[in-house]
């Protein structure tokens, strides 16, 4: 593959790196403000700081004085203190834009925003591409005119970029090409100068619509076994496994699915303290909360005598029963049923879980909801790994694994397991950015176009 050369805007640890370093990519340039990011992005790669500049702040390349908006850098000056490249990539901060700058032009709205850095950078160096990454949601309905905005923006530098925002996630992915079994929706922005190769975007364009017709992996292959290691493999194990009040609520609720009657569980969430003839439904409930209510009230009276033994008993050191849990662990989303379709097999100990808010979720192990803070870290049942006895919680290698990160990064203790995850929440995914990379440079193909019919013009000058 042809060298190119890239700076890497809001580094992270490091994923837009590792994913164009290995199609080719050399970095000149790295701009990470988190300290503990910092620390794992140098450990990564120890050129960076030595054969080519680290900066902290981005504002120390835009400004003379990083707290000062008014403290603009001229394009000449920024031009001087970053190097020449040809993309320029990043998983920049979404920030809300200013309505009052519309008056004056569509750039002047993103004033104050670190993607105003980014447009000022891209003014004074003119990369041939642009290559952003956000969450899901800045192309939702909730921030329309927020990516109305950025789109204008970069167009308004004479840069090609879509009108419709590229989701990817890499569950969608084959393994062979870098995909994980994670679920993971980010989109993408990708951009060519107009003076470069307008066939970067159709390619783009064709990208885009393959995803829409799901075309892709299909995402019940996955096996979750692959990526995560034997208990005996584990360094320090104890501090990953779960502790003992929610190895209670596992051990209530793994008897509830294995002893439950029926071939079936329902589809909606099972909330104990529902368990009554009558529903308690008030006024000024909404909908979706009568209707769980009513659901779990018929669900009570038609399995009466064997819910009322299941509450009746008593779990763990505390001897408590499921009424006496917290609130949230008096519910059960049970979404396994392709893993478990009859009553047979049905545990949960073969099962990913997640402790959330809204109730302990159970998912079949073939692919794993995103990564977030440590709160939420996945919880593997023993049965997916070798002689393991206990359900335990992802750790830090294995998350790295699901975001193509090496696993030595964090077999070192340079940052704490709480930043870890963090880090690794945040991240980019390696493969999906060297595979949309790969497809926007026309290195990399997917197996079946779509046809004409199919392909939408989502691209736009």
């Amino acid at each position: 593959m042809e060298s190119f050369t890239f700076i890497d805007l809001f580094a992270g640890i490091g994923g837009f790196h590792h994913a164009l370093k290995s199609i080719g990519g050399q970095c000149v340039m790295t701009c990470e403000i988190d300290k503990e990011c910092g620390k794992i992005y140098r450990n990564s790669f120890p050129d960076a700081g030595t054969n080519y500049k680290f900066i902290e702040n981005i504002r120390n390349i835009t400004r003379f004085n990083s707290e000062e908006e008014s403290s603009l850098r001229t394009r000449k000056e920024i031009d001087d203190l970053v190097p020449d490249h040809d993309v320029l990539c990043g998983g920049f901060p979404c920030q809300p834009f200013s309505k009052s700058g519309s008056q004056h032009g569509v750039r002047d709205q993103t004033r104050g925003t670190l993607f105003y850095d980014i447009l000022q950078i891209v003014e004074a160096k003119r990369p041939k591409y642009i290559f952003l990454e956000n969450v899901r949601n800045l192309a939702g309905p909730r921030h329309k005119d927020t990516w109305s905005t950025v789109i204008s923006s970069i167009r308004s530098l004479e840069y090609s970029v879509s009108e419709g925002p590229l989701i990817f996630s890499p569950h969608l992915l084959d393994p062979s090409l870098g995909g994980a079994p994670q679920v993971r929706e980010r989109v993408f922005i990708v951009c060519v100068r107009k003076d470069v190769d307008e066939g970067n975007v159709q390619r783009i364009c064709e990208f885009n619509n393959y995803l829409r017709l799901g075309a892709f992996y299909k995402i019940d292959d996955w096996d979750v076994r692959k990526y995560i290691s034997d208990d005996i493999d584990v360094p320090d194990l104890e501090k990953y496994s779960v502790t003992n009040d929610e190895a209670t609520y596992l051990e209530a609720w793994d008897y509830f699915v294995r002893e439950f009657p029926g071939d079936t569980l329902p589809g909606f969430p099972i909330w104990a303290f529902a368990f009554t003839e009558c529903p308690q439904i008030d006024d000024e409930m909404p909908e979706w909360k009568r209707s769980f209510l009513r659901k779990n009230s018929d669900f009570y009276s038609q399995n009466k005598d064997f819910l009322d033994r299941f509450l009746t008993l008593e779990w763990g050191m505390k001897k408590l029963n499921v009424l006496q849990f917290p609130y949230s662990r008096q519910i059960l989303e049970w979404q396994a049923k392709k893993k478990h379709p009859t009553s047979k097999t049905r545990t949960l100990r073969d099962l990913v879980i997640q402790f959330r808010p809204s109730g302990i979720r159970v998912k079949p192990p073939s692919y794993l909801p995103a990564l977030v803070a440590i709160t939420q870290t996945s919880v593997l049942g023993p049965l997916l790994r070798k002689g393991a006895r206990t359900y335990r919680k992802l750790t830090p290698v294995e998350a790295a694994r699901l975001q193509g990160i090496p696993d030595w990064i964090y077999q070192s203790e340079w940052v704490s397991d709480k930043a870890a995850y963090k880090q690794l929440g945040n991240a980019v995914n390696v493969g999906i950015v060297r595979y949309a990379f790969g497809v926007f440079l026309g290195h990399m193909d997917f197996p079946t176009k779509p046809t004409k019919s199919e392909t939408l013009q989502l691209f736009a000058d």
